[in-house]
């Protein structure tokens, strides 16, 4: 995935668990209304049936890895 500087993507929440990894950039992922700052080398396991969000503050490039199954809900 990767997006630009002051992008905002949509909260949702999703029925399994999933692992984000910064390979460029910076991001603030909201989680369970908890700010969590992440920077390239950084990873993050997004545990399921928690809503969460991410506000990009420099252009960024990341891996998103989920199981194919998995199925989100958008708020």
């Amino acid at each position: 995935m990767q997006a630009n500087a002051g992008d905002l993507l949509p909260k949702h929440s999703a029925d399994l668990e999933s692992i984000l990894f910064i390979h460029e950039g910076e991001c603030v992922l909201t989680i369970n209304d908890e700010d969590i700052i992440l920077k390239q080398g950084d990873g993050f396991v997004i545990p399921p049936k928690t809503t969460h969000q991410i506000k990009v503050v420099s252009d960024f490039k990341g891996i998103h890895m989920m199981p194919i199954a998995i199925k989100f809900e958008f708020f």
